[in-house]
Formats: C-alpha cells, sequence, structure tokens
C-alpha cells in the first residue's frame, strides 16, 4: 500500500483521501456516497484488491467505476503526488486543519480544494463579488471601486476570475493592495479565460490563491462552472451581485449563497437596463442595496465610514412624512421590519419600498439580523 513517500507533508489519511477525490467520475456526491459504505478512503482503497466486491460499488457505474479500479494503482498514487509537487500546487483535504471551516459546513462541500499561492483560504473578512461576463462601463467600475474599498478594510475578495466583473472585483482588490482568491471551475494549473494570465500572476504575487475542487490539468468544461460557483458563496460571508440579467449565471452564485444561509448584496441599476434586472429584483425581494464599499462594510462591523461635515440647514435632506415616521424611531434604537410594520402601520409592500429608497439614500442601514438603523 503506498504511504508515504510523496514528498509533501500529508498523512497517510489525507493522501488516500486526496487519491480517491481525484478519481475522474468521483465527484462529490460519489465521495460522499463511498465514505457512508466503507470507514475511510483507505477502506475504498483495500476493498478495490482484485478488481473489487462489484455489489459495493453498484451506485458507481460502469464508467465512473472502471476508473476507480484503473487508479487503484501506486503509479496512479505516485503520479498524482508528483505532479503536485512538480507544479508547487497544494491539495488541501477536508480532513485537513486547513480546509475552510466555513465551506466545509455547507450540504456539498468540495472533498479536496487544489491550492496555487502560499496563504490561508479562510480569513476573518471574506467577501464574495460576482456578476455579468458582459459588463457595462458603470458595471465594470463598481466593482473595481466596491472591491478596492472592501480590501482596503482588509478584506478578502472572492471572485470566479471569468470576464467581465469578477475580473475587475479581482483587480479592484490587488489595486487595492489586498487579497483576493479566485474560484476557478478547471484546474489551478490552467489559466481560463486564457486573456487573464498575468492577473492570475498578479493574484499569487500579491499573496492571493487559485484554487479549484478540479484535479490540475481539468479543461474549462461548461459544467464545471455552476458547481464552483457554491465555493465562491460557501467560503464568504456575503455575496455581492453587480450585473446579471434575469437568467444570468452570477444568479447561480447568489441561489447557493442563499441556500448556505449567506447574506445577499445587490448594486441598483436603471430598470431599463437588462443587466439591473436581477440585482433590481434581488433588492425588491430584501438584498442589501449596495453604492459604495461602506454598506458591506458597516453591514459586518468591518469599518466605519469618514464622518461627513455637518450640513447646513438649508441643504439638510428633507423627509416626507411616511419616511420621518420611519427614520424617527431608527434614531434611538435598532429595529426590525416586523417591528416598524407594526409602529408605522405600513403594509409589507409600503414599507419595504420605503426602505429601500432611504437605504439607497444613505439615511438609514440594514444591519445583521434583519435589523435597521439609522446613520449618525
Amino acid at each position: 500500500m503506498p504511504t508515504g513517500g510523496t514528498g509533501m507533508e500529508y498523512t497517510a489519511m489525507e493522501q488516500y483521501w486526496i487519491w480517491l477525490s481525484s478519481v475522474e467520475g468521483i465527484g462529490p456526491k460519489r465521495f460522499y456516497q463511498l465514505l457512508s459504505i466503507f470507514e475511510d478512503a483507505r477502506s475504498v482503497w483495500d476493498a478495490l484488491e482484485d478488481g473489487g466486491d462489484r455489489s459495493l460499488f453498484k451506485f458507481l457505474g460502469k464508467q465512473a467505476l472502471d476508473n476507480l479500479r484503473n487508479a487503484r494503482d501506486a503509479g496512479y498514487f505516485y503520479r498524482l503526488f508528483d505532479e503536485l509537487e512538480r507544479k508547487k500546487i497544494r491539495a488541501v483535504p477536508r480532513i485537513g486543519d486547513s480546509y475552510p471551516a466555513a465551506l466545509s459546513a455547507i450540504y456539498d462541500p468540495p472533498p479536496t480544494l487544489y491550492v496555487r499561492g502560499e496563504g490561508p483560504l479562510e480569513d476573518d473578512r471574506m467577501f464574495a463579488v460576482v456578476g455579468s461576463r458582459r459588463a457595462t462601463r458603470d458595471g465594470s467600475r463598481a466593482a473595481r471601486e466596491i472591491s478596492e474599498g472592501l480590501a482596503r478594510e482588509d478584506v478578502t475578495v472572492v471572485s470566479g476570475m471569468a470576464r467581465g466583473i469578477d475580473t475587475c472585483a479581482h483587480e479592484g482588490a490587488l489595486a487595492g493592495r489586498g487579497r483576493t482568491i479566485a474560484v476557478l471551475g478547471c484546474g489551478v494549473d490552467v489559466v481560463y479565460p486564457p486573456e487573464n494570465d498575468r492577473l492570475a500572476e498578479q493574484i499569487l504575487e500579491e499573496g492571493g490563491l487559485i484554487i479549484s475542487e478540479y484535479v490540475p490539468g481539468t479543461r474549462p468544461y461548461p459544467g464545471n462552472f455552476p458547481a464552483r460557483n457554491r465555493i465562491i458563496s460557501g467560503m464568504t460571508s456575503g455575496t455581492l451581485l453587480v450585473e446579471g440579467a434575469k437568467n444570468s449565471g452570477a444568479m447561480i452564485t447568489v441561489n447557493f449563497a442563499m441556500d448556505q444561509n449567506r447574506d445577499v448584496f445587490a448594486v441598483p441599476g436603471s430598470i431599463y437596463s437588462p443587466l439591473s434586472q436581477a440585482p433590481n429584483r434581488l433588492i425588491i425581494d430584501g438584498a442589501v442595496p449596495v453604492v459604495s464599499p461602506w454598506e458591506i462594510l458597516e453591514y459586518y462591523h468591518w469599518g466605519k465610514r469618514p464622518e461627513a461635515a455637518p450640513l447646513e440647514p438649508r441643504t439638510q435632506i428633507q423627509l416626507d412624512p411616511d419616511d420621518e415616521s420611519l427614520v424617527i424611531p431608527l434614531r434611538e434604537q435598532e429595529l426590525s421590519f416586523d417591528e416598524l410594520a407594526n409602529i408605522t402601520g405600513f403594509s409589507p409592500s409600503k414599507l419595504n419600498s420605503h426602505l429601500t429608497m432611504l437605504e439607497l439614500r444613505g439615511i438609514i442601514i440594514k444591519v445583521p439580523g434583519g435589523m435597521y438603523r439609522a446613520y449618525g
């Protein structure tokens, strides 16, 4: 049995875990099914001796079982770890100490993460910025400026290094002298899109990471990208959607975030822009509207916006009576949506409309726990 000798600092159990998760056709679902039958990954290796008992592996299907049998080979085992060492790629198994705790807690965590870069996979402040590949000029600017502002407050910006908003998010974080993590839908040794080759180098040079659940050499197959989005949302506190059409692929990440009980934020846009359909709808449905990094930073108490100079009386913001009935109690204490409804007597739709507009005007803010408070 091929334990040790890989030249890498893994326990024997971690080596078998990484081996099993690397086999083509053994995705997370089948991987965890195997572990529910066998005690651990090493037991799977042992059970495959002499081809293995077909009845124990019948749920895999013929091709996946053939792949597993072929991989039950010392040559395959050592080639895998030799390639990782040669390409300076870390394999981080879920059973290892370096695996992100937040990601481990989601419904279907990747069994193993492959990592380029030297920094940790988990920080106290991690936030996802995603959006359309066909970003507008304003959307690109918003992604860059918001990500730069987050990075300047020591927030690690996580995105997918795709064209458009993802690329702008990484570039903004680098401009803010911060750390950024790119989660790929291919092997970490395969840069996709290819024009982001220099961006990938910059991410690593500035202490960031490039990670994937796919073994090195995996090509960017279309089916890989929806699955990788659960990693982007799963390892972060919240996800910001900058631009996206109604059926945008970026909404997959947002939906994962909601399923994982993560916070959702959105940049509002023109009601006439197709790329504002998804973020505007999210805001209507309760996402936190974002027009600067400060909405995110203050939501998590990661930073406080600089105090503005007092306004002259003649330029004080004017509120209509309905808005005043909301703002006055929020100056005294944080209140929930239901508490505000009881105080004002507003219908849910009317209350949601007023709260959204007050947030966009920077008069109130939504804070963790679904509570609201006034600025100042």
